[in-house]
């Protein structure tokens, strides 16, 4: 199962680096509800502050706390670093580092290649992870996602390390990065379940516990890219999700996967229409046009919910009506030599939609001429609706009157593709 794992208080590891004078006992902490997004900086090596302070604005206004940035051994990785601090402590939002060691060639020289990144950014960290400062991590679970403090940086830096390298079992926390319904990273045609959550927290044994919550998995990335072609079933994943957070779970961290992973189809973050570099190698092709902002409707009435412990509300947008679909019909044959995904006969053939509502409501989807309504409940509610040709529509209406009516401007194509796209095109409103 992959995994990250989160350490704080790297110095407790041997008796020659005691606890920082900072530190406290975990039994004597209590964590604060808090939600980061996973960001990929290697695949924004042409932005600019400009583009930082837009990610950090959009993410502050759904109500995510910080970012953990996944880096790599890019050339523009220092560069985007100093952008993304430099913009954070101008904003008050929250950074950790998150080493990828599963990248190529991946980092191999601790000493030259990790702390010095440590002692130019732990220092400066806009981030107070409880009670602990200047984290960071490590990931895959080494592969582990490793939050720890590092501070005073100093000549037992390199001593810090090593005791991390051989001492990975004394960690503050772990995230499970599996958020998708799969069995040995292979796609199933099931919803995600929450073994994977009573594992962990029961491995913690108390301790805090970070779950990845995400809204889709696609990817189509040919043998001489990447060589990922799969899918793994999303059609209602980002609200069973949140779900079973609020209900089962009820995790003390939380990480949003992801704000910027558009190969894999699973960014919340705004899309670059001018700046398409940033969907790494052919990912453009299956993102362009595809946007999933709306997503973050629905993720920051959840926030606020897990954050004060009350039921799910509408947002600063008020009562809203979200929509997803597919572009395509899951059995329509596309002029692409690559093939359909792995597990591409699992999703539904369906428009989707959720109202964000103070009371009940009805929600009508129509699409190729064929309408179907039901009645929700108060909070956040979807349901399936007809998938045809052209584009969909939908009517929310309360005792008779009007609230909210729209369509989605991508229109389903049930005739003809050129390339299988299974990534979710996703509208709010208003």
């Amino acid at each position: 199962m992959l995994s990250s794992i989160l350490i704080l208080g790297l110095a407790a590891f041997t008796s020659a680096h005691p606890l920082a004078n900072n530190s406290v006992p975990h039994s004597k902490r209590a964590t604060t509800n808090a939600v980061y997004a996973h960001f990929i900086v290697g695949n924004v090596g042409n932005y600019q502050q400009a583009d930082w302070q837009n990610d950090f604005t959009l993410a502050q206004a759904t109500g995510i706390d910080g970012f953990a940035l996944n880096i790599g051994l890019d050339s523009w990785t220092a560069t985007q670093l100093s952008y993304a601090y430099t913009v954070a402590n101008q904003v008050g939002f929250k950074l950790f580092i998150s080493f990828d060691f599963a990248v190529s060639p991946g980092f191999s020289d601790y000493v030259n290649q990790i702390v010095p990144i440590l002692g130019a950014y732990l220092p400066n960290a806009g981030l107070q992870f409880e009670r602990w400062s200047h984290p960071l991590s490590l990931f895959p679970s080494f592969k582990p996602q490793i939050l720890l403090p590092l501070a005073p940086m100093g000549e037992s830096s390199h001593a810090k390390l090593y005791a991390l390298r051989c001492l990975t079992n004394l960690y503050f926390s772990a995230l499970q990065w599996n958020s998708w319904p799969s069995s040995n990273n292979a796609p199933i045609d099931s919803t995600m379940t929450t073994a994977g959550d009573t594992y962990y927290q029961q491995e913690l044994a108390g301790k805090p516990y970070m779950a990845g919550v995400s809204p889709w998995f696609y990817t189509h990335y040919s043998p001489s890219s990447f060589n990922k072609n799969w899918l793994y079933l999303s059609d209602t994943l980002l609200i069973d999700r949140w779900n079973e957070m609020l209900g089962t779970v009820k995790p003390q961290l939380i990480e949003l996967l992801t704000w910027n992973d558009f190969g894999e189809s699973h960014y919340i973050g705004p899309l670059h229409p001018t700046n398409t570099a940033v969907y790494a190698g052919d990912a453009g092709t299956w993102v362009t046009g595809m946007p999933h902002d709306g997503w973050r409707r629905i993720i920051q009435s959840y926030i606020t919910a897990y954050k004060t412990g009350a039921a799910p509300v509408p947002g600063t947008s008020g009562e809203s009506v979200v929509m997803w679909y597919r572009p395509n019909p899951k059995g329509l044959v596309c002029s692409d030599s690559l093939g359909p995904p792995a597990g591409y006969t699992y999703p539904s053939d369906s428009v989707w939609a959720a109202a964000i509502l103070k009371s009940s409501a009805t929600l009508q989807i129509c699409s190729g001429g064929t309408c179907a309504s039901e009645v929700l409940a108060a909070g956040i509610n979807y349901f399936s609706g007809p998938f045809g040709s052209g584009n969909p529509t939908f009517l929310l209406t309360r005792a008779g009157a009007t609230l909210l009516s729209g369509t989605g401007a991508l229109a389903i194509n049930t005739v003809s593709c050129t390339t299988y796209n299974f990534n979710a095109y996703v509208q709010a409103w208003p």
